[in-house]
């Protein structure tokens, strides 16, 4: 006798993407546990286990002899309990078949990086513990020396006994030890950071709010489009929301689309429902991760806030999904797999029979047409809790050159800079966006006029002057300027264009009096980007010049100025959200101005101050731009009226990217038929070379996914066939395509 199991083996191998066979007699080998396996010569490897163990009743010397095969043994088992329960199982497998993404990457997402199922894994934090010496019941016949007797009582006195480090007379813990009248126990360490908190006010909801809320519960439709100005109180109507289902014993999962937004909603959090509250975002420690994943796991925390990756915590009993700022790129993984966490929430939403609700001032198109169609349930919130709801807007048209003074700044315009005194002055504070990070985007030699680029991807590199560095911000690429020299040898470069960096330097020579902080994806530690954003909130900052990053979801109530610097450059992306995105970024930010008693101001500065787009987004006109904006996808046939997906190979050979590109488009040809499809390509994507490898894309747009998957499916011929290039599946390509 013996069991049987199904193991797939921890490498992200198209040609691995299958369970093999292996054979164990340990019975407490369960669906789910990672496993150690012997894969190929004498080499050891991480498995994970993907079904319950099959027990054979026959001899393993019979079942190989019949089925003419031999089974290696399972060396030995990682975990003492499966890592992923029923529920995730299916939910795994339904992201792998939607994304067309090999199971392993996939299981991969679902875990922190203590428990992937890959070798490196096993070198990560894993639990932490500390020794305790605890007392046992002393035998009548025991006898104790003076001093043994003393550390006996010492230990006694101590509720939860004292740690073995604070022991000092060893002679007696040894003694006391061999006699067995004490013991030590691993007690387990937590990791994981207080949240700050404070004594919060009741509240009442208001008539519109008490709508939702009691809609969302009595409803008998699982997904709702949550449809809410910004200021109108969308955060009040989660966190009753939420209190309403830990009284029913089950789970709330909060996702937000940025980290810069986790201290501001997990202190709020924290502060109504104490201790039953995880995070999960990526700028966590690895073993913070781990402390986090076991508190969810175990039940002792109800609550999950993350970002995009945390849409498949283990949460138990799950009651309700909310996905804040739903309209946010960020919800989609930029790499396989490429999976969206709107739509895995609507997949886990199937699987557990829970809700998912719907947040944005500014719906995703998409989720705004299924909504009026009836797929989701609409919701609203029309009414700004903020005195002040108009704004005073002003778009500034930078070709005109009576905006500028060049001796005074070439980036801030005249009516700018004004707005800005004139808020400083009432000791209110500035927002500024300009959104791209760095001093400049381009670093030119002045001998031979060559664009300074990127070994690697052939796109320029961006300055850096903080730091005194040239980066490449898709790969990754660093390189000191001191260290940097053009082909013609010559060390005279000019740097041109302008990021938060720039912007910053310019409002410091300004406002040199002013307390002014940047905000942008180079902050990357927690600790600092906390201290920013209280500083902000307490008032002591006077501007916050920033990325994307400070456009959404803040609430600081001495704001009275927003401005945005070059509006318009995400109209210019290569993408056919790139409307949807300016839309999106402006009316998201001109929310930030006047939240509080005093009335905001809006001031956009831009060279296209006639375009549609930006007028709507700058009046927070959302309906008016939903139609425009669907009469364009209707025009051009883009989602929601068709499905697309971006076929994606890359290659370090040059020829051989465009050969196996070739390939993929003789066998769609072939599959497609006489089937509702549109094929584009193949083609250089707007980056063709990047990180030493170059790129050919393949854009497919069709009426039905059911005609789609299998010949999706059958591209797994051709990457067996072409091991030495990467094809990878897109589906529902976001800005991550371009």
């Amino acid at each position: 006798m013996f069991y049987l199991v199904k193991v797939l083996i921890g490498r992200a191998v198209v040609s691995l993407d299958r369970p093999f066979d292996y054979w164990t007699d340990d019975d407490t080998i369960h669906k789910g546990m990672r496993v150690l396996v012997s894969f190929g010569p004498s080499k050891e490897t991480t498995g994970f286990v993907l079904e319950e163990p099959t027990k054979e009743t026959i001899s393993l010397e019979e079942y190989q002899k019949t089925n003419d095969i031999h089974l290696a043994k399972i060396i030995k088992k990682i975990d003492s309990e499966p890592l992923l329960d029923d529920n995730l199982f299916k939910l795994a497998y339904e992201v792998s078949n939607y994304y067309k993404a090999d199971l392993i990457k996939v299981l991969a997402s679902f875990l922190p990086p203590s428990l992937k199922p890959k070798d490196s894994a096993l070198k990560k934090p894993q639990a932490k513990t500390i020794p305790f010496v605890k007392i046992l019941p002393l035998n009548a016949s025991l006898v104790l020396s003076k001093k043994e007797r003393d550390l006996y009582q010492k230990i006694q006195a101590s509720k939860d006994g004292i740690r073995k480090s604070q022991i000092t007379a060893k002679a007696s813990y040894n003694s006391l030890l061999s006699k067995k009248a004490i013991e030590v126990e691993e007690v387990p360490v937590s990791r994981i950071p207080e949240l700050l908190t404070k004594e919060m006010k009741d509240f009442d909801l208001t008539k519109e709010q008490q709508q939702v809320y009691d809609e969302v519960l009595s409803s008998k439709n699982k997904t709702f489009l949550l449809q809410g100005v910004t200021g109108s109180g969308k955060t009040e109507v989660y966190i009753r929301l939420a209190e309403k289902y830990l009284q029913e014993s089950k789970g709330v999962l909060v996702l937000i689309p940025e980290i810069a937004l986790t201290d501001q909603l997990a202190n709020l959090f924290a502060s109504y429902f104490k201790d039953t509250i995880s995070i999960l975002n990526s700028s966590l420690s690895d073993a913070r991760k781990y402390d986090e994943y076991q508190r969810i796991v175990s039940g002792e925390t109800r609550i999950v806030l993350g970002t995009r990756s945390a849409i498949f915590a283990p949460i138990r009993n799950l009651g309700l999904i909310i996905i804040d700022e739903e309209h946010s790129s960020t919800y989609k993984q930029d790499t396989v797999p490429f999976y969206d966490a709107d739509q895995v929430a609507l997949m886990r939403s199937k699987i557990e029979d829970c809700k998912v609700l719907l947040g944005s001032a500014t719906p995703r198109i998409i989720d705004k047409a299924r909504a009026l169609k009836g797929i989701y349930e609409p919701l609203y919130l029309k009414t700004r809790f903020a005195k002040n709801q108009d704004k005073d807007l002003t778009i500034v048209n930078m070709n005109n050159p009576e905006n500028y003074v060049p001796q005074v700044s070439s980036l801030l315009s005249k009516p700018l800079i004004e707005e800005i005194k004139t808020t400083l002055a009432k000791h209110e504070q500035v927002m500024i966006l300009i959104n791209r990070r760095g001093y400049s985007p381009l670093y030119v030699c002045r001998k031979c006029h060559k664009t300074a680029v990127c070994p690697n991807c052939d796109i320029p590199l961006n300055y850096h002057k903080r730091s005194e560095t040239l980066r490449c911000h898709h790969c990754g690429y660093e390189i000191p300027v001191q260290e940097y020299t053009c082909d013609c040898k010559s060390h005279g470069f000019l740097s041109l264009g302008y990021g938060t960096e720039r912007v910053y330097e310019e409002l410091k020579m300004l406002f040199p009096t002013s307390k002014i902080t940047r905000l942008d994806s180079d902050v990357s530690s927690n600790d600092v980007r906390h201290e920013i954003l209280q500083s902000v909130s307490l008032g002591e900052t006077d501007i916050l010049v920033g990325t994307e990053v400070i456009a959404k979801g803040h609430d600081f109530p001495l704001v009275t100025l927003a401005s945005i610097i070059n509006a318009e450059s995400s109209l210019n992306l290569p993408t056919y959200l790139a409307n949807e995105e300016t839309f999106d970024l402006i009316s998201q930010f001109v929310g930030r101005a006047g939240r509080g008693e005093k009335k905001g101001r809006v001031l956009i500065q831009t060279t296209v101050p006639d375009n549609q787009v930006i007028q709507l987004a700058a009046k927070q006109d959302y309906e008016s731009f939903y139609s425009f904006e669907m009469e364009e996808r209707r025009k051009y046939q883009y989602p929601p009226y068709t499905f697309l997906t971006r076929i994606i190979i890359k290659a370090i050979d040059r020829k051989k990217a465009d050969d196996v590109a070739n390939l993929v488009r003789k066998y769609l040809d072939e599959k497609v038929g006489d089937k509702r499809f549109n094929i584009y390509g193949p083609s250089a994507p707007y980056i063709p070379h990047m990180n030493g490898r170059y790129y050919r894309n393949i854009l497919l747009k069709y009426k039905s996914f059911e005609e789609a998957s299998p010949i999706l499916d059958g591209l797994k011929v051709i990457r067996l066939a072409n091991k030495d290039v990467e094809i990878s599946i897109n589906v529902d390509p976001g800005n991550e395509s371009i």
